[in-house]
């Protein structure tokens, strides 16, 4: 099966001009926690929830003023319809990300894929756990909680 037969055209971009609150307000209004970062229908970026929260709030940027494109990952991981589901959750695997931008060969953004949807196609439960437990291993400088650290 192939990404292009599950990818979810209907997605949210916005702008990097877009201010930070902004973007916010669009994920509460559609319940969502990423969003790409388009120009002319080319994705230049991605923002999610966790990244406002950490890079923005957290640090005391002022999201009524911080733009998401000084926040936003450029160059993100993506993926072409055309490639098969299980390469497709082996690069979230490896790259530890839920959600991929699917891109035409032009990169004009033509939908979303998350790990829920690669876990509602997929018939081998095996292989979602494993994804979903690769995604979710820690391998990167991560902070031990304050009851650990004490």
């Amino acid at each position: 099966m192939k990404v292009q037969e599950i990818v979810n055209p209907e997605v949210y971009c916005a702008l990097p001009s877009d201010t930070v609150a902004s973007v916010a307000q669009q994920m509460k209004r559609h319940n969502i926690g990423f969003v790409p970062i388009c120009e002319k229908d080319k994705l230049v970026g991605v923002i999610t929830d966790r990244d406002i929260t950490l890079e923005c709030v957290a640090t005391g940027l002022d999201p009524k003023q911080i733009q998401v494109g000084h926040l936003m990952t450029s160059k993100p991981v993506t993926v072409n319809s055309d490639i098969d589901l299980k390469d497709c959750a082996e690069i979230m695997a490896r790259e530890q990300i839920r959600r991929l931008p699917v891109v035409n060969h032009e990169g004009k953004l033509i939908g979303v894929i998350s790990l829920g949807d690669l876990a509602c196609a997929f018939q081998d439960d095996r292989l979602v756990a494993d994804t979903l437990r690769r995604i979710s291993t820690p391998v990167r400088g991560a902070v031990k909680p304050a009851a650990e650290a004490a």
